[in-house]
């Protein structure tokens, strides 16, 4: 059952998310942690690779917390890690300089991982970690406090439905589009470019079971954000993001826990919680789930931009966060989430932390918000079916059935023993528009 005292935070920068920090050369986004640590009792952390694990801890402690801050923080539960004992890539040809194929996007483990308890031999006996510590002493109390604080999925446990799934987002032109505009969008932000162009997309099969999916835009000649190059692979990248959002979902309802991201990637779950409750209706699984949104000004300080910026020191968020017990029980009472109440305890929080005059930023969440004055529904009668039947439709044609599957048990328990929150931006008139041009 959701109590919404637990979140689950990808940390890794990348262009599936934080692509603000991978341009400037971080591989984590420990600003994206600190929000959590404020609105959640306990907060699951992921990362990708042992050398973002050791830089996380790294840069932890360079942001003013102590080794023995860190392991009271686990062994306290109050962090744990969820882990992906796999890696999940396209496998491509390049074919011409303008051009792709894809053969495949694929779970992939190496013997490593295969074996039960993986994360402890690939991540803890990785040397650079342990050089972030003083002494092995130091170092065994730290991996002491991990015991029992590790969840480990493996390939098999997943299996192929999130890549089947993403395979017909990938496919369907209108969901194409709204991951690389997505995409587009954050590399024009984050480059100066000026406003974004708009992407279209457009499939079609030119062999049984072989597609070709074209953008008005060479998505190759994009600059990559992090190096003076343009992004090679760039076609892949809404494919991958898809993938990786759907292995999110998939994550969190198992845990029936919350989702902390940034965007791009949270527009696309999102659109997929949208779907997914839609398919529940239109299978008669079960009864309307609306997803909502919420979006309040508030009187608080920027944290994840100034733990970013090393302008607020971990050992201030933990401060904040002995005074921001509010923000925890207003998330975890769904009877009383009014949005006035919100915006109050923020205000009571940023002052009893010493903060004063500040200037107020946008509180985004979306998900199964039950509770009074949280938001409007995302459109009052959506075309029920009309993703399943475009992006289903798509999914089935490749050959990927189990990604149809995907939606119906993820619809099955959403609403039931599993109500996410997430907190991140989803742009809900985008995904309006999409799914009305789509019924």
């Amino acid at each position: 059952m959701s109590n919404h005292d637990v979140t689950f935070v990808p940390l890794a920068t990348g262009y599936h998310q934080s692509m603000d920090l991978f341009a400037a050369g971080r591989s984590v986004d420990t600003g994206l942690l600190a929000e959590a640590l404020i609105y959640y009792d306990r907060v699951l952390i992921h990362v990708d690779n042992p050398v973002q694990f050791s830089q996380l801890i790294a840069l932890l402690m360079q942001q003013g917390l102590s080794a023995a801050n860190i392991t009271a923080l686990f062994r306290a539960g109050v962090l744990g890690v969820y882990n992906f004992a796999f890696t999940t890539n396209p496998y491509v040809d390049f074919i011409s300089p303008d051009s792709v194929q894809i053969h495949g996007l694929y779970n992939i483990q190496d013997q490593t991982m295969l074996e039960p308890n993986s994360f402890f031999k690939r991540f803890l006996e990785f040397e650079p970690l342990r050089q972030s510590f003083e002494n092995s002493a130091q170092f065994d109390r730290f991996v002491a406090s991990l015991e029992g604080r590790v969840i480990e999925v493996k390939a098999d446990d997943i299996a192929g439905t999130a890549i089947d799934n993403a395979y017909g987002d990938f496919l369907n032109p209108e969901r194409s589009a709204l991951m690389a505009q997505e995409l587009v969008n954050e590399i024009y932000r984050i480059k100066s470019m000026g406003k974004p162009p708009q992407v279209s997309v457009t499939v079609r099969e030119v062999i049984d079971g072989h597609f070709l999916v074209e953008w008005n835009i060479p998505l190759n000649q994009l600059p990559a954000i992090e190096l003076e190059t343009n992004i090679k692979a760039a076609v892949t990248l809404p494919l991958s993001t898809a993938a990786e959002g759907n292995k999110f979902i998939w994550a969190t309802d198992r845990l029936k826990c919350d989702l902390y991201v940034s965007r791009p990637i949270s527009v696309l779950i999102g659109d997929k919680l949208f779907e997914s409750a839609e398919t529940a209706v239109r299978s008669r699984i079960r009864n309307r789930n609306v997803i909502e949104e919420l979006e309040a000004r508030v009187e608080f300080p920027d944290l994840r931009r100034y733990v970013n910026l090393d302008k607020i020191k971990f050992p201030q968020v933990l401060q904040i966060r002995d005074k921001s017990k509010k923000f925890r029980e207003w998330l975890q009472s769904e009877a009383d989430r009014d949005r006035d109440a919100i915006i109050a305890y923020h205000t009571e929080v940023a002052r009893a932390s010493g903060f004063t005059n500040i200037a107020r930023r946008g509180l985004k969440i979306f998900g199964v918000l039950t509770g009074a004055a949280v938001g409007a529904a995302l459109v009052g009668e959506p075309a029920v079916g009309a993703v399943i039947g475009a992006a289903g439709g798509a999914a089935i044609q490749a050959g990927a059935e189990e990604g149809v599957k995907y939606l119906f048990d993820l619809g099955a328990d959403l609403g039931a023993d599993w109500k996410p929150v997430v907190f991140g931006e989803w742009y809900s008139g985008k995904i309006a528009k999409l799914l009305k041009q789509a019924s």
